[in-house]
């Protein structure tokens, strides 16, 4: 167990640090065009990977959406961004108590094959993005530090529930999805958001509502993570893919991203 552990654990960290030094690089160019480019390539390969777990192969249905989104995003940009966020941001906030409530087993709509949500998730994540970095700084530096931030938030609460679930985890949390999450994990990745939080705010000298953001930006990070497993349970599949050795696919990757992403977004339109 402890073997598998360790193996595991390197095997994930050599694939986040080989993701991670990219996206470094992205955000310190300050580059619109490198940053959208990146933002689309994650969400056209998520798309895909959608794409090819499901029996639902409309790829012209798909082609409209996104050409539909590319389309009003050009011609409303900052409005049509923030109703996404907004929209993608309730829908997640919905499912998240669901799970509170223990009444997902109801949302058959939930599949691989709905073609709505395979462009819906990877968008509200490319949304988030965009719209960051097309507005005024919210706090006392670059919109694209602002969104390492929200990244790095949902990588360092999805690994302290790891590592806290791994050495201390007993009780499940929603077995009947992941048998493998407990509470333990969960209050895990809250304290590693809480602490990041608590670090910027000293460091940085930033509001402390940003404390609250993190914290509430890593159960919207659970809430993804959930959301994918009950998807791939529900199609009897593992991975969604084996493009990232460690953590499977796109999709096992971005989950918890796809979800704080919006979420985060939006709070701090509303707070900061």
């Amino acid at each position: 167990m402890a073997q598998e552990f360790k193996q595991n654990f390197i095997t994930r960290s050599l694939t986040g640090l080989g993701i991670t030094l990219p996206v470094f690089l992205i955000i310190f160019l300050e580059n619109d065009y490198v940053f959208v480019a990146f933002l689309s390539l994650i969400t056209g390969l998520s798309v895909f990977e959608w794409f090819k777990n499901s029996s639902n192969n409309s790829f012209i249905a798909d082609s409209i959406i996104i050409s539909l989104f590319a389309l009003l995003t050009a011609l409303y940009s900052d409005k049509f961004l923030f109703y996404i966020i907004v929209f993608t941001s309730v829908f997640w906030l919905l499912f998240c108590i669901s799970l509170a409530t223990k009444s997902y087993t109801k949302l058959s709509f939930i599949s691989f094959e709905n073609i709505y949500l395979r462009t819906l998730i990877p968008i509200g994540f490319f949304g988030s993005g965009v719209f960051l970095i097309s507005q005024d700084s919210f706090l006392s530096f670059s919109n694209y530090y602002l969104m390492l931030i929200i990244i790095f938030n949902s990588a360092i609460s999805d690994s302290s529930a790891y590592l806290v679930g791994s050495f201390f985890g007993k009780n499940s949390l929603l077995k009947e999805i992941s048998p493998n999450k407990t509470l333990e994990g969960f209050l895990g990745g809250i304290s590693g958001s809480a602490i990041f939080g608590l670090l910027l705010v000293c460091f940085f000298e930033l509001s402390p509502l940003l404390i609250l953001i993190l914290v509430i930006g890593s159960i919207f990070a659970f809430t993804g993570d959930y959301f994918f497993s009950f998807l791939k349970r529900q199609s009897g599949i593992k991975d969604t893919g084996s493009m990232l050795p460690g953590h499977g696919g796109i999709l096992d990757r971005m989950d918890s991203h796809f979800s704080a992403t919006p979420a985060i977004t939006l709070l701090i339109i509303i707070l900061l």
